[in-house]
């Protein structure tokens, strides 16, 4: 578990799991070894993260992308766990109102298994998923993990968010626009005090796109995705503010600096 303190703002990141992946080059030196376990490697996570602002208790893009223990037979267990860890550290699921999903990619863990088949896992939240993700996935699009929402809309908990409006969910916790991973991505901005973090959702799927924001891995629209994040990463580094991941191994994230071209992340 990890925790920054963003003016009168906490945030929160409990992970599942947490695993290395080889690369083919020498990651640079900033990243080892809080994100990268040696200098051939990449250290990647799932997790959830947790705004507490007030008496709001928010949760963002809740362990999504996985979704490969939702098919084995301890799923209930498995979930089970992942929201003890995650009430202990101030977010009963129970006392959760609000729900980002930066984007849908695999429904991760918004549902849960009981006796019934699956059901909204934060029973008392609304569920804000980007609108163009919605219509794709009305659309029939194809669209990884859709089929999973359907339990979220037949309860009534499903709110689009529009593309092109900043939508604030909470005192200083903003929904905005970041296009450039799939249709409709949205980023959270968390300000509090003067201080600044963001949670970038899957614009961020390792730290090399931090080292050069151009850094492609396979987005819809990479030169979108790449302008996005430079601009993201560019206020970060002006007012030394926080980027908080879901996907990035070790802590997750840290304050953004600018590193030649591109940026760095350090830990406080």
């Amino acid at each position: 578990m990890h925790r920054w303190q963003v003016g009168e703002i906490e945030v929160v990141r409990v992970e599942d799991a947490s695993f290395a992946l080889p690369t083919d080059h020498d990651v640079p030196g900033w990243m080892v070894p809080a994100f990268a376990p040696t200098s051939r490697e990449i250290g990647i996570a799932f997790s959830a993260l947790g705004i507490r602002v007030g008496d709001h208790r928010i949760v963002v893009d809740p362990w999504l992308a996985d979704d490969g223990p939702r098919d084995q037979p301890d799923a209930a267990a498995h979930v089970a766990r992942l929201l003890d860890e995650l009430a202990a550290a101030g977010f009963p699921a129970a006392e959760v109102d609000t729900v980002v999903n930066t984007h849908i990619d695999g429904i991760g863990w918004n549902t849960r298994p009981d006796d019934v088949g699956w059901v909204p896992t934060f029973p008392n939240a609304r569920y804000l998923f980007p609108s163009a993700e919605l219509d794709a996935v009305a659309a029939g699009d194809g669209v990884y993990g859709g089929e999973h929402v359907a339990p979220l809309i037949e309860a009534g908990l499903v709110e689009p968010v529009p593309a092109g409006s900043a939508r604030g969910i909470a005192p200083g916790v903003t929904v905005v626009d970041a296009p450039g991973h799939n249709a409709g991505h949205v980023a959270v901005r968390v300000e509090s005090a003067g201080a600044l973090a963001v949670i970038p959702g899957h614009l961020v799927l390792t730290p090399i796109q931090v080292e050069d924001p151009a850094h492609d891995v396979g987005e819809s629209t990479h030169a979108v995705g790449t302008a996005t994040r430079r601009e993201l990463l560019s206020e970060l580094a002006d007012r030394r503010g926080l980027l908080v991941t879901t996907l990035l191994g070790g802590p997750g994230g840290g304050r953004v600096e600018t590193e030649g071209d591109g940026y760095r992340l350090v830990v406080d």
